[in-house]
């Protein structure tokens, strides 16, 4: 048996699936990965900064996968549960735009269950992505979620290939329920700017 330093992707944690990715560069404070492109059930929730009203965005989609879909069908909870994160400057205020989204699992990825008609669960296909990911602990309030976004873009300075990374989204992501107390995991990343 060959042991390894190298660090591995997670492929399950606490018994669910993970969204897959492989590593391609491990550097001190964030990995480079190659994400694949990959359906995930999604909710999108737009508020203005400051705006303290609570997301609802997990419990419908915890819905989605408990059978409220076109099929019944239900589905196992798969992690992360990531966060697109859009933030747009208006005359007279900051819009921030949030995309959670859940990983469909591999065994609905061919043919994912419709959302029914008045949910606002929506089946997107993430593209392929190169990301830059920062992973930290702890209960991620949206205090730490910026701090870590702000901390990865200065490990990130000096790369060859800084202006090629879109600063201007986000993601943000959680492995655990909010039942587990210890051992944390969290990620902040951005994602190479497209070519096309």
């Amino acid at each position: 048996m060959v042991l390894s330093n190298e660090p591995t992707p997670e492929t399950t944690r606490n018994g669910h699936e993970c969204a897959p990715y492989t590593i391609l560069e491990s550097q001190d404070g964030f990995q480079v990965r190659n994400y694949p492109s990959r359906k995930w059930a999604t909710v999108l929730h737009e508020k203005k900064s400051h705006d303290e009203t609570q997301n609802k965005s997990f419990m419908k989609l915890f819905g989605y996968i408990t059978g409220t879909n076109e099929t019944g069908s239900k589905m196992s909870m798969t992690v992360p549960v990531s966060t697109k994160v859009t933030t747009e400057e208006q005359a007279d205020c900051v819009f921030i735009k949030e995309e959670m989204g859940f990983y469909v699992p591999t065994e609905h990825q061919e043919a994912a269950p419709p959302p029914t008609a008045d949910q606002e669960v929506k089946i997107v296909t993430r593209p392929e992505m190169i990301a830059y990911v920062r992973e930290f602990g702890g209960f991620a309030k949206d205090k730490d979620w910026e701090e870590q976004k702000e901390r990865l873009k200065k490990d990130l300075e000096g790369r060859d290939d800084f202006n090629h990374i879109d600063f201007e989204i986000y993601f943000r992501q959680g492995f655990d329920s909010p039942f587990k107390s210890s051992e944390r995991k969290n990620e902040v990343f951005f994602t190479k700017k497209s070519s096309a």
